[in-house]
């Protein structure tokens, strides 16, 4: 018997009888029978591979053969109980087979996918502690088991990828997989930083104030001698009418890097000049010396819980107004701009040995350096109309901040961080011409001098946790409890007890002003 292919309505085979009508009895359509595909009792369901074939061997001959949808799947009859299945597309249609009665030998519910064998044992062979099964659902890759950890979740993927051709046509891959290891991640971050300060200060000011008088043009003058006196007809130069002046000459040397004097030791000295009871000339030295030595020690340490591929942020701080916009009625629009401790990462865990972290921290803080300091004013918009435009002072913020993807084992420390910045200002003000003068050029500067030294450093430890009971965590008020208040006011005492190594206390020894309960 030849081949016949059979597309998309039923083919008859040529031997096939021709049925009688069945007769209907009562009403028309009383007798119909109506049997959805798949509901028979000869229906069977049936996977078939993209361009590949299924061959199905029937009990009895087949008269007719139809099919849905050719385009999914099509058949070839090679005998009348031989029929040979090819899948076509991605997708499911149905067939159904008649025999020469009319009766159906076979419902089959055909499902067009990619066949998944050969791609399940390239798993076994490449990850076998992997239990992966994969399944074909319309063209898309569902991968569902379990696997150890993250790394052999990632390799199952890789492998799945790269046995289908990249591009538009590649499937869909849905990982269903489930990673027994454990997925929660504590981060402990130590932020530590040590600053040290050197101010040097000595500055030196001179003032005078020269004045002359009793001073004169040289006249000439009759001499008189004797008593009484009798003229000589001498004459002499004696000094005509008195005149006086006066100036004031100083020096002005300010700090320009510190803006001004911190402290320190200062003194003044003057020299002053008479000439009988009228003074003549006075000389003054002013002189202000500062060392000065600080150490600042900053120290933070935050901590976070978050689940594997999930982001978790911690901030520990506040928020300052920022003016962002103003309207024509003078009204100023802000925002709030966070500062403080804070702390955002993104934990995933490849296995109870190793983590990926992307992380990032900051410690910031309010300063006055920087700052931003606005006037009032006063304006008039186009319409005549008079607006007060506030002022305002904006602070600064002096930030330690670090971003980094990092990979570590749980409970392992590495120093994601450091920064060792030093800064030496210097200035000399000096008057021009007697800063040359041999040693006493010493007298007409001042120096201002200062150097910053600072060392930051940022440690960071994940580990693997798991929940714990609540009776095994601690709290720093455990064990802490109010004294009364004649305690208070008698012994100076502001709490009653505060247990060791964070004993809890129990609640018929706490004691509180009323209106406060712990249980």
């Amino acid at each position: 018997m030849g081949i016949l292919k059979i597309v998309a309505v039923s083919a008859v085979l040529a031997l096939a009888p021709v049925l009688p009508a069945p007769a209907q009895s009562g009403p028309a359509g009383m007798g119909t029978v109506i049997t959805s595909a798949g509901d028979s009792t000869n229906s069977r369901s049936l996977t078939v591979g993209v361009n590949k074939s299924v061959i199905i061997e029937l009990e009895a001959p087949a008269a007719d053969v139809v099919i849905a949808n050719p385009e999914i799947a099509d058949a070839v009859v090679q005998t009348s109980q031989r029929i040979i299945f090819r899948g076509v597309a991605y997708g499911q249609t149905s067939a159904l087979i008649f025999d020469r009665a009319g009766r159906t030998l076979l419902d089959l519910s055909l499902h067009v996918e990619t066949d998944m064998t050969a791609l399940e044992n390239t798993i076994a062979r490449h990850v076998p502690d992997a239990r992966v099964k994969l399944e074909s659902m319309n063209g898309s890759i569902v991968m569902t088991g379990s696997v150890d950890d993250m790394s052999q979740s990632d390799r199952v993927r890789q492998l799945v990828a790269a046995y289908f051709p990249s591009g538009d046509s590649a499937p869909q891959i849905v990982n269903m997989l489930s990673v027994l290891a454990p997925d929660q991640v504590l981060l402990e971050v130590r932020i530590v930083e040590m600053q040290r300060n050197i101010v040097k200060q000595l500055g030196i000011n001179l003032s005078g104030v020269p004045n002359w008088g009793d001073l004169a043009n040289l006249v000439e003058k009759q001499l008189f001698l004797g008593s009484p006196p009798v003229s000589t007809g001498d004459t002499a130069l004696v000094p005509g009418l008195p005149f006086s002046g006066t100036g004031n000459i100083s020096s002005d040397l300010g700090f320009p890097i510190q803006g001004r004097p911190l402290g320190g030791i200062g003194g003044t000295a003057a020299y002053t000049n008479y000439v009988g009871d009228d003074l003549q000339a006075r000389i003054g030295a002013a002189f202000n010396a500062l060392e000065r030595i600080g150490v600042v020690k900053t120290l933070a340490e935050p901590t976070m819980v978050a689940m594997s591929g999930e982001s978790a942020k911690f901030l520990a701080g506040g928020e300052f107004p920022v003016p962002v916009g103003q309207d024509n009625q003078g009204r100023i629009t802000i925002e709030f701009k966070p500062y403080g401790v804070g702390l955002g990462f993104t934990p995933v865990v490849l296995s109870e040995g190793r983590i990926s972290l992307k992380i990032s921290t900051e410690v910031s803080e309010l300063t006055s350096q920087g700052a931003f300091q606005g006037e009032s004013q006063t304006v008039v918009d186009d319409q005549g109309n008079v607006i007060l435009v506030e002022g305002v002072t904006l602070p600064g913020l002096t930030v330690r901040r670090a971003e980094s993807t990092i990979e570590l084992p749980s409970g392992g420390s590495m120093m994601m961080a450091g920064l060792i910045s030093v800064k030496d200002r210097q200035n000399l003000d000096q008057v021009p011409g007697l800063k040359k003068l041999p040693v006493l050029g010493a007298l007409f500067q001042s120096r201002d001098f200062l150097s910053e030294e600072s060392e930051l450093v940022v440690i960071v430890t994940p580990y693997l946790v798991n929940p714990a009971a609540k009776s095994a965590l601690r709290t720093p008020a455990d064990g802490y409890a109010n004294a009364s208040d004649a305690k208070t006011i008698f012994f100076g005492r502001l709490n009653e007890t505060y247990g060791r190594d964070g004993a809890p206390v129990k609640a018929e020894d706490y004691r509180a002003p009323v209106g406060f309960m712990e249980e």
